[in-house]
């Protein structure tokens, strides 16, 4: 009778869920018969919560549309040949001239197609140079109207259900100028992993000299600013977060990099709301290549100084074809392994590694989140489906997170990403994707508390979000 007891027991405790897990099971089969239809998967995704996006380029996440008003209204500037723009602050002459003398939607629609993918075609060139080539299209806008575009994200991801953004942006860079930087700058450039010694010996010179000169004010200039800046946008409120990741270009020369990479942990050590670092820039540049095991090197030196700054690294974005095939092999592993990355952008080529399974191993272990941007991959890189990595990573139970990259650039959101990953990688229930977006918040650069407040935030959406399926599917059940 006993025996007896205890299997009915059991089978009750298997069978009357609680009402929010009962929910989530009804969801998963719903999700299941809509995988395969469009319109019904993106209204599910559009209304489901999203987390957090965690790879997110401030100046490639304001829309073209949104950088053609700041000109207009402002009295900026246009070249109507080469459609290079320019602020209006600027002088220029023929053919320059004011956007809001000649502007006109046939105008409005060749800029928006210079400055993102809209209606690319091969004829366009490379689509990878057509990527990076758009930058330079909005950037005198870009930081012209900031409080408008942070703004802007702040109304767009509320819309999708977007909860935090961790936002990349460039570091300022400073006046100081060192005697030695010449010889320093030699010494560093091009150095290898087997020159680690006597490339921490100058980088330790670099930043004795740096610091000495004042490069602290530079990096608490920059925080007023970034502090000022966030302020008047407004954005944060009890829906919605922004952060901020400061970033060095890769492509610059080594003293440069390490300058504004100085910059970026120092204003991170001192800043709540900037909560990151990052490297930026393509990584199969000429420059950015010769000197990536020096940039590695650089943030082993300076994580020695600031332990408690956190930073994700650009690693990986590359491709068979791209550089030669020697040069797939180290990238992401000495992202994690040499510089420590807390995070890893991209992690495309993973499977061309030296040592490819021990490195999700140590990845997994360390719970060194990877960020994967599938339209980005797609356009730049022409990676997706099963060529794509992800669930290689997913395998090896390393953390994924899915993110935009440049959502204007590539004219996408959150949700359409959140497409792609339920068709492109069918074996994905919702349950899995719903850990997936969970993974946005658990492995953000927030602070332990805050963290915490948006986990909370995320399960309450997530309970809601299946109660409204839920009644719909019953409301349908009884009609």
């Amino acid at each position: 009778m006993r025996k007896y007891f205890w299997l009915l027991f059991a089978t009750m405790a298997f069978t009357e869920l609680p009402k929010q897990y009962r929910n989530t099971e009804e969801v998963n089969n719903y999700f299941e018969k809509i995988r395969n239809n469009p319109p019904l998967l993106t209204a599910f995704f559009t209304a489901m919560p999203k987390g957090a996006d965690l790879h997110h380029h401030y100046s490639g996440a304001v829309y073209g549309e949104t950088y053609w008003e700041i000109l207009m209204e402002s009295n900026g500037w246009i070249n109507p040949h080469t459609l290079d723009v320019d602020t209006a602050g600027a002088l220029h002459k023929a053919p320059w001239k004011h956007l809001a003398e000649i502007g006109s939607d046939s105008l409005k629609q060749a800029y928006l197609r210079k400055i993102s993918v809209k209606d690319y075609t091969a004829l366009a060139g490379p689509s990878d140079q057509h990527f990076f080539a758009t930058f330079s299209g909005f950037s005198a806008p870009a930081s012209y109207g900031m409080i408008r575009g942070l703004q802007e994200f702040k109304q767009r991801a509320i819309a999708e259900n977007v909860s935090y953004i961790e936002t990349i942006m460039g570091v300022p860079d400073t006046a100081i100028r060192l005697p030695e930087a010449g010889a320093w700058e030699k010494s560093l450039s091009g150095a290898r992993l087997s020159d680690s010694t006597a490339v921490t010996a100058t980088l330790e010179k670099v930043y004795t000299a740096l610091i000495k000169n004042g490069i602290a004010n530079a990096a608490k200039t920059c925080c007023r600013k970034q502090d000022l800046l966030h302020q008047r946008a407004a954005v944060d409120d009890s829906l919605f977060m922004l952060r901020y990741q400061l970033s060095a270009n890769r492509n610059a020369a080594p003293l440069s990099v390490y300058r504004k990479l100085l910059i970026a942990f120092q204003a991170a050590s001192m800043d709540s709301l900037i909560v990151g670092v990052n490297l930026v820039a393509p990584e199969d540049g000429s420059i950015s290549m010769r000197d990536y095991s020096l940039h590695m090197l650089m943030i082993k030196h300076l994580h020695h100084y600031y332990p408690h700054v956190k930073y994700s690294l650009h690693a990986g974005e590359l491709a068979q074809g791209m550089v030669r095939p020697e040069l797939l092999r180290y990238h992401i592993s000495q992202a994690v392994l040499v510089a420590g990355a807390q995070r890893i952008g991209h992690g495309v080529d993973i499977a061309h590694e030296a040592q490819c399974l021990q490195l999700l191993d140590s990845m997994a272990l360390r719970k060194v989140a990877v960020e994967i941007n599938l339209s980005s991959n797609e356009f730049i890189l022409h990676v997706k489906n099963e060529q794509h990595p992800l669930m290689l990573y997913y395998t090896y139970q390393v953390p994924v997170v899915i993110s935009t990259d440049d959502p204007a650039v590539l004219r996408t959101d959150l949700t359409e990403q959140y497409v792609l990953l339920a068709t492109r990688y069918p074996s994905l229930s919702y349950t899995q994707i719903k850990a997936i977006v969970r993974n946005s918040i658990v492995y953000s650069f927030l602070q332990p508390a805050l963290k915490e407040r948006k986990l909370q935030q995320l399960d309450h959406a997530f309970n809601q979000f299946e109660n409204e399926i839920q009644a719909h599917l019953d409301s349908a059940l009884h009609d």
